[in-house]
């Protein structure tokens, strides 16, 4: 089953007003990955929630973190989700996650050539038996690219310095929650949208855990 995309433009307004004023943030750390996303659920000009959960569990060792319309997080968070777990039933072993991160792409540039684009950017975390930890960038243009620390949307340009400052291979689960929290003081003092409350998630060898919940 194919699913059903909003058809909005790349530059059309929704992508203006919601996927850019979305903090999404990922590092990785020693043994785990470690996704945050701010709890807001704008709509145009209003909040109409600030207790939103942006970060999808795809699988018992993936993370999903997602920016954009919020219709198309669930619809498209969930067929995403249904298929990996398909694949799995189907062939008796899941995906990893760099070939998750390659079908997700996949998903994204059909829908950019068959005109019913996906308004949304992506961060997949995940843990692999053997490889470790690992994280991928995706944009709504279906760019995809393997990383250690990254971030989306207009926050990025206040977050990406302290990743940069910060963010050390071999991170402790402590050090990298600081680091988060250094970057969610950078947004609430910088940027022009409120941003009380953030959701973070780490997949690790063990699976998936809140370390945040949306709304805390």
């Amino acid at each position: 089953a194919r699913p059903l995309r909003s058809g909005r433009g790349a530059f059309g307004c929704r992508r203006g007003a919601m996927a850019q004023i979305e903090a999404v943030v990922g590092l990785v750390g020693k043994d785990f990955t470690m996704l945050m996303c701010d709890s807001n659920m704008p709509e145009s000009v209003l909040i109409r929630r600030q207790d939103y959960d942006k970060i999808t569990k795809l699988a018992p060792h993936k993370l999903l973190a997602m920016g954009g319309d919020h219709a198309d997080m669930v619809q498209f968070g969930e067929y995403i989700e249904k298929n990996l777990t398909l694949y799995e039933l189907r062939n008796g072993f899941p995906l990893s996650t760099h070939a998750a991160a390659n079908y997700l792409r996949g998903e994204v540039a059909r829908g950019l050539r068959e005109g019913g684009m996906v308004v949304l950017d992506f961060l997949l975390g995940g843990y692999d038996e053997g490889a470790g930890p690992s994280l991928y960038f995706l944009d709504y243009l279906a760019a995809l690219h393997k990383v250690d620390k990254v971030a989306h949307g207009y926050p990025a340009m206040f977050v990406t310095p302290v990743l940069d400052r910060e963010w050390k291979a071999g991170l402790s689960e402590a050090e990298a929650l600081t680091i988060m929290d250094h970057c969610i003081a950078a947004i609430q003092k910088r940027f022009l949208v409120t941003m009380p409350s953030f959701t973070i998630k780490v997949v690790d060898k063990d699976g998936v855990r809140v370390v945040r919940a949306p709304g805390a």
